[in-house]
């Protein structure tokens, strides 16, 4: 899905939702929007089945419009900075190709997975077996972005692929798949998060792609298993001039051939 070696910022919570709607809106805004809230905590939440947070995003929605939430909520992107991923922009320079760029993190990617399942090592405490692998080479797109004309898609890892891969109903499933400490809780109860928070997960998602592209990026949540989806996926949009830049003439419908049929 990007750089699965970032390391991330320890103090990611909703302070960093105040920093990025106080930037946006203004602390006034906050002060309101907050007047007789108990906020979310991440450590906490999941006790309350994420009630907090869902009564924090829904009176965020009903005062502010739709574009405005989608902006803040993708600058939250779990308290991480392209600065963070600054080696891709090195190397995508270097390579200077965006398709050659890809498919080397793609291959370097798929190898040390491979690796991972070879030596019975863990991924942030995920077991890498058999069948995970196998679930993860026949969608590269969690490893790295997958261009399909101007647009890159990409899917994130399921929170625990071991137990959404045997899930026993799409429920469970969208609950394993679900990383956010502020809503995963939520998908079992009757109150769900509202799926806009997933654009928080889109900017963690562009957080890589705007590091190695060098400048901020327009993308959209494609699917979402709070809006009751069984991934999630997004998709970003390639600006004309890196088409034209960082893309050989091989046409805009160009594909990396990952042996998956689409």
């Amino acid at each position: 899905m990007g750089d699965t070696k970032i390391s991330y910022d320890e103090q990611f919570g909703i302070r960093t939702f105040k920093r990025e709607i106080c930037s946006e809106l203004g602390e006034p805004f906050w002060l309101e929007l907050t007047d007789g809230l108990v906020l979310p905590d991440m450590e906490t939440e999941a006790g309350c089945k994420c009630c907090n947070m869902h009564t924090f995003i829904c009176r965020l929605e009903a005062m502010a419009d739709e574009k405005t939430v989608r902006k803040i909520l993708y600058r939250v992107r779990h308290g991480i900075h392209p600065s963070q991923s600054a080696w891709a922009r090195e190397e995508f320079l270097e390579i200077g190709d965006l398709d050659m760029f890809l498919q080397k993190h793609l291959e370097t990617e798929t190898e040390r997975f491979i690796e991972l399942n070879r030596e019975h090592k863990d991924f942030y405490g995920q077991e890498i077996t058999d069948e995970v692998l196998e679930f993860i080479q026949k969608n590269p797109s969690m490893l790295a972005p997958i261009r399909h004309g101007n647009k890159l898609h990409c899917m994130a890892f399921p929170y625990n692929m071991r137990e959404y891969l045997d899930a026993a109903d799409d429920t469970m499933r969208r609950y394993h798949a679900c990383h956010c400490p502020f809503a995963k809780e939520s998908i079992l109860s009757d109150m769900p998060v509202s799926p806009i928070l997933c654009y928080c997960s889109l900017g963690h998602v562009m957080n890589f792609t705007e590091a190695f592209l060098g400048r901020e990026l327009e993308g959209r949540v494609v699917r979402s298993v709070l809006n009751k989806d069984l991934t999630c996926e997004y998709e970003i949009t390639i600006p004309e001039d890196i088409m034209t830049q960082y893309i050989a003439p091989r046409g805009m419908e160009n594909v990396i051939d990952t042996g998956k049929n689409e």
